[in-house]
């Protein structure tokens, strides 16, 4: 969200931002460049998301959307209309399905176009946390949520001028769910892409993961690099070292230790952390959309392994950009092939670059989201 705001304002348009703070996500005001705070007037809502037990539960027998409605505040709206009220605007754009219980009261209060930015097709991964949930009464459950969020997604794409799936995958979905037509962008993930500089060679015979630990889908992964490839990269290569760092990794949880297992918990500079260490993984087993930390390790030019989840979306090619395997043994046997043949890690990291340089630019990906918006505006 970042990264297309600075696209903007790089050509040339006015950005008004509103967002919603949460308890998980809170505003850290201090860490935001002052000119960034001055241009985009940013402000925020604080909103209580917290799952209730007694609201969820009496929404098993109910057709409304409980993931959706957990971000509605009444506060919230009524700073969404004062805004309107004050200001006028070309494009309102909507950050995810999260936000679609505001449609009716932004077009009730502007004449503004409305956009949504579809991070994921969300029903679709409902479907797949559904499939993988092994206790009776959770899978229940999420069965229904499932329904539930489906039917809220199909209403709200349709209720909307233009929409930007982040993938050519989510693209065709949402094309095919809605059977209406609607204006449709592909847009992946964009980067302002880090400068060319030296920097310290890499602690060699290393690999590591950097990713949001208070997401479900990386808690599964990670398990799943520990418990499955790990023990067989170690039986090879006795030497090797894992790094794990991120957000709401603590350092001492024993689920994310054993052999040659180093716990940096959260990071304050995730590209230094990267440049230290030499071959990245992403282990995903479930989740959609397209993954921001494989695009950002392509463009330092790392020797990525990853599965096929979570390689979707980024139209890389196994052996040519990244690594991509989805058996322990394949991840195993594809992390030490990198470890033991430097000169191919190189190799691929380089191609790798030069692929996020070719594909997931800002600058570039701006110039595309500008021009559909004029689109949507004639």
């Amino acid at each position: 969200m970042h990264a297309v705001t600075e696209g903007l304002l790089e050509a040339g348009m006015s950005v008004r931002i509103l967002a919603i703070e949460t308890e998980k996500h809170p505003f850290l005001i201090d860490r935001i460049p002052s000119d960034y705070k001055t241009k985009t007037k940013i402000e925020t809502v604080f909103v209580n998301t917290k799952i209730n037990l007694f609201s969820a539960f009496f929404n098993l027998f109910s057709s409304s959307c409980y993931n959706v409605n957990r971000f509605f505040s009444s506060t919230f709206e009524k700073r969404i209309i004062d805004v309107l009220q004050q200001e006028t605007f070309d494009i309102v754009q909507l950050e995810s399905l999260y936000l679609a219980d505001y449609i009716d009261v932004i077009r009730k209060n502007s004449k503004a176009k409305i956009i949504l930015r579809a991070h994921n097709v969300e029903s679709d991964l409902w479907k797949r946390r559904t499939l993988l949930e092994k206790n009776p009464l959770k899978r229940k459950w999420f069965k229904h949520l499932t329904k539930n969020i489906s039917n809220c997604e199909i209403d709200s794409l349709k209720k909307v001028d233009g929409i930007i799936p982040i993938t050519q995958k989510d693209a065709d979905a949402i094309s095919k769910m809605i059977q209406v037509n609607r204006p449709i962008l592909v847009l992946p993930f964009a980067m302002d892409l880090p400068e060319e500089k030296s920097v310290e060679p890499v602690k060699r015979g290393t690999v590591f993961h950097l990713g949001a630990m208070d997401w479900e889908e990386n808690r599964e992964g990670v398990s799943w690099l520990i418990n499955e490839v790990w023990p067989k990269v170690i039986s090879k290569i006795p030497s090797a070292e894992l790094h794990l760092a991120g957000r709401g990794l603590q350092i001492n949880d024993g689920k994310y230790a054993g052999p040659n297992i180093f716990n940096h918990g959260e990071i304050e500079h995730a590209e230094n952390f990267m440049n230290e260490f030499a071959i990245m993984v992403v282990p995903l087993l479930s989740g959609g959309g397209m993954r921001i930390k494989l695009v950002e390790g392509m463009a330092l030019g790392k020797a990525i392994v990853s599965t096929s989840i979570g390689a979707e979306g980024t139209e890389t090619q196994n052996e040519k950009e990244i690594m991509i395997e989805n058996s322990p043994k394949g991840f195993a046997d594809a992390i030490c092939n990198l470890l033991n043949n430097e000169i191919f890690a190189r190799e691929l990291g380089i191609r790798a670059k030069q692929f996020a340089k070719n594909n997931f630019d800002m600058h570039s990906s701006s110039k595309k989201l500008t021009d559909f918006y004029t689109s949507i505006l004639r």
